[in-house]
């Protein structure tokens, strides 16, 4: 940054953090339901700008996630593993990576993961703490490197 000011050259930056969702209680549901699930899941989240975390009103947390369940069927079939929309990850350590963040967690639906092939299920997880490793570091890793 300090030689593109120098030159007066224009730079982007990739500032990452964390992209949340909110769902309120007279959401339509049925819109939130694809509109997150195609952002989260389009390149298998591998993607800047993919939600990685909802704030839900608890009146519609069960139907928001039924209706979430149900997306991830309709745009991956109920194998995602099969489908040829469903991407995988990257490289094995970068799957390796992202497998850790569900050691612990509640997973509501998916989950699977066949580090082989670098696949990980389209995953959401429920009960989620501020300090839990998946909302301390950024999920999508833009580096290059393995």
């Amino acid at each position: 940054m300090e030689a593109a000011a120098k030159n007066l050259t224009p730079v982007s930056l990739e500032l990452g953090g964390k992209s949340p969702c909110v769902v309120d209680k007279d959401a339509n549901l049925k819109i939130a339901a694809s509109r997150i699930i195609w952002g989260k899941f389009i390149n298998a989240g591998q993607s800047c700008i993919a939600p990685d975390y909802l704030f839900v009103h608890h009146s519609v947390k069960v139907e928001l996630m039924g209706l979430m369940k149900k997306k991830i069927a309709e745009y991956f079939g109920e194998d995602p593993k099969t489908s040829l929309d469903y991407v995988r990850i990257a490289t094995i350590p970068k799957t390796e990576r992202l497998t850790a963040f569900l050691k612990d967690a509640h997973v509501v639906t998916g989950g699977e993961i066949d580090l082989e092939t670098r696949y990980i299920a389209p995953t959401i997880i429920d009960n989620v703490k501020p300090d839990d490793p998946v909302m301390q570091e950024e999920i999508f890793d833009l580096s290059f490197r393995s």
